[in-house]
């Protein structure tokens, strides 16, 4: 039987479409008044009338160029926030700069299916390799083990000394981290004749790890998968495994999210199977970006995934458009 975190992971597609585009609507109901630059975006469009994706393409995409534009003219997020800054848990900076607010809701990044996916479950103790310093990309791993029931240990990307003190002394099982710090660490560990067979899972966010040392670390053990997530809208989608334990093709795409493929620079949506930019639609009351334009490129895989999970597949990281 498949093992999923929660119903929403399995179940129908026309359902989960039905409920999006009814939460889309509340939430932008909400937010409008308080964002005045998404109601510029929606000028001239009812959203009592976005029911469907054919409708949703109606509105403008909105590229990372120009939020950076918005957030210059009204600091910090650029009209498009709906909640206080006094409301929000934290507020973040990512190189560019761009701003990100974080809300107060539970594992409000959406990293919980993405550690669950990757075999982490309640009790599990998760070494989170990833920067708490300014950019969300630690607390977005924080937050989803907490909404998993694990201790965390909030290693940070640049104490490699201590971070092995730490696993000795606290042998945790997961492991978050980009692939490049994998590698340091795993390097670090060899010179210093330091086992580190107490971590059997690795989440690996940004960059994808090579195929050759992806089979090297398996071979030891260390069970590897990647997450995309982008500062902007947290984890979009994630790598999933099969019953067998074969890994399935592509990545899931995270329940909350509503994903569309298009032309580079363009605004309608591409034919599943055709590579384009993907533009992203969060449900999330306290920055709901419509159509946010990633600049990174990729297409729909067809057919139901192996995994058991409905949601649409995507082929992973086929590039950056020209106009980032």
């Amino acid at each position: 039987m498949p093992d999923f975190f929660d119903r929403y992971e399995n179940r129908p597609v026309k359902s989960r479409e039905l409920s999006l585009f009814k939460e889309l609507k509340g939430i932008v109901s909400v937010a409008r008044s308080r964002a005045p630059s998404l109601r510029r975006q929606l000028a001239g469009i009812d959203i009592r009338e976005i029911k469907k994706r054919s409708d949703l393409a109606r509105i403008p995409v909105l590229r990372r160029h120009e939020l950076r534009d918005l957030q210059l003219e009204q600091p910090p997020f650029g009209g498009l926030s709906g909640s206080r800054l006094s409301a929000l848990k934290r507020m973040h900076i990512s190189p560019g700069p761009w701003f990100q607010p974080e809300g107060q809701a539970r594992d409000y990044w959406g990293a919980a299916r993405a550690l669950f996916a990757a075999g982490a479950r309640k009790g599990d103790i998760i070494l989170n390799c990833l920067s708490y310093h300014l950019c969300p990309e630690g607390h977005m791993m924080d937050s989803g083990g907490q909404a998993l029931g694990c201790a965390i240990v909030p290693a940070g990307d640049k104490m490699i000394v201590e971070t092995l003190e730490a696993i000795q002394q606290l042998q945790p099982s997961v492991i978050c981290a980009h692939a490049d710090y994998v590698d340091q660490l795993f390097t670090a560990a060899l010179n210093r004749s330091q086992d580190l067979s107490c971590l059997r899972r690795a989440l690996i966010v940004g960059a994808l790890m090579e195929a050759n040392q992806r089979r090297a670390y398996e071979q030891q053990g260390l069970s590897i998968r990647h997450v995309y997530s982008i500062p902007e809208i947290g984890v979009i989608a994630y790598e999933t495994q099969a019953d067998e334990g074969e890994l399935v093709e592509g990545f899931v795409l995270n329940e909350g999210i509503i994903l569309e493929i298009v032309r580079p620079g363009g605004q309608e949506p591409l034919a599943v199977g055709e590579i384009g930019e993907m533009v992203v639609t969060r449900l999330n009351v306290d920055y709901p970006l419509l159509r946010f334009g990633t600049g990174d490129l990729s297409r729909i895989l067809s057919g139901a995934s192996a995994c058991g999970r409905t949601n649409m597949r995507i082929a992973g990281i086929l590039g950056k458009t020209p106009t980032i």
